[in-house]
């Protein structure tokens, strides 16, 4: 599976989810039960990645175009002399799909990285800048339950917050302190302290660090921020008995904050437009408890469960490295002759220099075709000129394909293990003669099968001269030196005498 579709996975995933949890949450539960709403929200968003840890992987198939070429094996010629492939262009090479996608997705977690670490180094310019003071709270921290009382300090501007790994202290801007609800505010602060927010919060908010391209996952961040608050307003109320003076005690905090950028721990005040708004009425509406919400919830997880297993199985599959777990064990046919070879060829027909997605292999016709390593077939039907086509997924991005078969054994989704019978071997499409057209694609992309390793075409293969594949020719041992002989020159005769003739005069 491609990249583009493990993020339209996971933004169709997180669209079921907030939607589910957002139809819930219309019942109007309290507080308590709409973060632990949200908060199940947020995990079944996850577990689908964190299911393909342990789950196995399904198969995905790959999607791959059909060659557009007739299968016409037996008259299959290697290019003429003379005759030569067009030269590649020299364009600039673009990134494929999957490399942009990748790219975008890691520069927006990039992004996300450098932004956490600009409000980090705002909060520690904060916690710098602040004074501590000698407000006793010991008798509110016993009475939210604490062990340990945390310190109050004063800051010269922005929201109440809490801090500290092992110091915990409460952060209170200077217009806050010396005001009436200046309790009622570090109260609130210790509610969350006692609640483990200080913990809690950033591993909620990193459902949208981590899947930031996805709209619905910010919307799932924002409930989370908004029901956690929720929830401590009503712990806090409880505590201090007067809910009138702390929503005027929120309304303050707003006026104080609303300028201040939020900060990476858990604040008084959330910046969102229309937050305190939704915090009053929350507040200070009394709301009746809904009927029947425990069934509810519980449908809706039997629902969510199992889709969330198949989508792990789902990722885990897809994110198998290309033809990592494909190992050959069986020959694809018992004996055949190799016609025609992967790669270019002058085409038959239309006499133009193509490239050969595949091998062809002759053999008598209704030969039996096997599978040469296990997988779940995912595609067995009549497609054109390739006549009758298996398509096998064997593991990862790796799919085979069985062409021009009389007949197909298989139907899509069966399991075969190696040496089960795909088909017959035959000439279902555009052939001129029995033969198997075979081809190996991994992510999309042809792939030699003669190259592949471990994969045997057949126990018993024989090269054609007019394949464009030659078979290993052993090197001819070099000929022995002839030995020189050296020989006397033969001698030279000598020169016939001169003869001398008189001539005489006729009278």
């Amino acid at each position: 599976m491609s990249p583009l579709g493990l993020v339209l996975i996971a933004l169709g995933w997180s669209a079921i989810v907030w939607a589910g949890a957002s139809l819930i949450c219309r019942m109007k539960p309290a507080p308590e039960l709409a973060q632990a709403i949200w908060r199940g929200a947020a995990l079944v968003m996850i577990a689908p990645y964190a299911a393909s840890l342990f789950l196995p992987g399904l198969p995905v198939r790959v999607e791959a175009q059909l060659a557009d070429l007739p299968l016409m094996e037996p008259l299959a010629l290697m290019p003429a002399e003379g005759i030569a492939a067009a030269a590649p262009s020299q364009a600039m090479n673009l990134p494929d799909a999957a490399t942009l996608i990748l790219g975008i997705v890691a520069a927006g977690w990039a992004v996300r990285f450098l932004l956490w670490g600009i409000s980090q180094i705002r909060l520690q310019r904060l916690k710098a800048h602040a004074m501590r003071t000698n407000r006793p709270i010991g008798h509110w921290a016993e009475a939210v339950g604490l062990s340990r009382t945390p310190q109050v300090h004063v800051i010269p501007r922005g929201a109440p917050f809490l801090a500290g790994i092992l110091k915990r202290s409460v952060y209170v801007p200077a217009a806050l302190i010396n005001r009436e609800g200046a309790q009622q505010v570090i109260v609130h602060e210790l509610v969350h302290l006692k609640r483990g927010d200080l913990i809690t919060r950033p591993l909620e908010r990193l459902i949208a660090d981590v899947f930031w391209f996805s709209p619905f996952a910010w919307w799932i961040r924002g409930q989370l921020d908004f029901w956690r608050e929720a929830v401590v307003d009503d712990e806090t109320v409880e505590l201090t008995g007067d809910r009138i003076a702390y929503a005027r005690t929120l309304t303050s905090a707003a006026r104080v904050s609303r300028d201040e950028a939020v900060l990476p721990v858990a604040a008084f005040i959330l910046r969102k437009k229309g937050t305190l708004k939704m915090r009053l009425n929350q507040l200070l509406t009394e709301k009746q408890r809904p009927r029947r919400l425990g069934l509810v919830m519980a449908a809706a997880l039997v629902c969510a469960a199992p889709l969330a297993l198949a989508q792990g199985m789902l990722i885990k599959g897809a994110a198998a490295a290309p033809g990592a777990d494909v190992t050959y064990s069986h020959a694809v046919l018992d004996k055949a002759r190799l016609t025609s070879a992967f790669g270019m060829r002058l085409h038959p027909i239309t006499e133009e220099v193509k490239q050969h997605a595949g091998v062809d292999l002759a053999e008598a016709e209704g030969v039996p075709v096997y599978a040469p390593t296990a997988g779940v077939i995912v595609s067995a039907a009549s497609q054109g000129a390739y006549g009758n086509l298996v398509e096998l997924q064997a593991g990862g991005e790796t799919l085979l394909r069985f062409a021009q078969l009389k007949s197909m054994k298989v139907k899509p989704g069966d399991t075969v293990k190696p040496g089960d019978v795909i088909g017959a071997l035959g000439q279902s499409g555009q052939a001129t003669g029995p033969h198997l057209h075979f081809e190996v694609v991994r992510a999309g992309m042809p792939v030699d099968p003669q190259a592949e390793e471990g994969l045997v075409l057949a126990d018993s293969l024989f090269i054609t001269s007019s394949a464009g594949a030659k078979a290993p020719v052993p090197p001819k041992p070099p000929k022995p030196p002839v030995p020189s002989i050296d020989l006397p020159e033969p001698p030279v005769p000598p020169a016939p005498p001169h003869e001398f003739i008189e001539g005489g005069t006729e009278g």
